[in-house]
């Protein structure tokens, strides 16, 4: 179709020259909203572009009218663009939005997280005291005070051979013990209160 009569009439102001271009660009436009947009908007976007395209035409922005329909299809690819990006970002706004609704405490802060530390806890205390207590107090010093292994020597008067084979015999005597715990709990019935 020869655009040039449609053109002028736009930039005239005459009425048909715009049923002439909605018709075109509601031909143009729909199929690729219809893929990219929400359907019950495919007319407000229709509108959008009728609109934008009639601004060009009588700022004189469209030089060409033969060029019409590529500019048609142009800007509706554009107002694609812009109602996708839109989506992004909103879609981004609820999902910040949701994950600070509700704040979920950290998994260790949970009952069930609590409560295994305090049992861990309370294995670890019955562990120690089953040490001597020159072994437990270095490897509380050690490894719960975190104290330097110089200092540690110094205050128990140990060498630093001592210190090194007093700590790791403890620590063998710890596994041998977290072993012998665990084989009796998995060995005996459970209780229920």
């Amino acid at each position: 179709m020869d655009w040039s009569a449609a053109v002028a009439e736009i930039r005239s102001g005459n009425e048909c020259g715009v049923e002439a271009l909605y018709a075109a660009v509601s031909d143009c436009a729909r199929g690729q909203l219809f893929h990219s947009v929400d359907p019950q908007a495919v007319d407000d976007h229709v509108q959008e572009i009728l609109m934008i395209v009639q601004e060009a035409i009588r700022s004189g922005e469209l030089r060409d009218p033969h060029c019409l329909m590529g500019f048609v299809r142009t800007v509706t690819r554009r107002q694609v663009a812009v109602h996708i990006r839109a989506m992004i970002l909103r879609r981004r706004r609820l999902i910040s939005v949701e994950s600070t609704a509700a704040p979920v405490a950290p998994s260790h802060e949970s009952p069930e997280a609590r409560l295994a530390i305090r049992e861990r806890i309370a294995v670890v205390g019955r562990i120690l005291g089953r040490l001597c207590p020159r072994d437990r107090e270095i490897l509380v010093r050690f490894y719960y005070d975190e104290q330097e292994s110089q200092q540690i020597c110094r205050e128990m008067e140990l060498t630093a051979t001592q210190f090194r084979l007093y700590k790791s015999r403890a620590l063998a005597k710890c596994g041998d013990l977290t072993h012998h715990t665990r084989r009796i709990q998995s060995t005996s019935p459970l209780r229920i209160a």
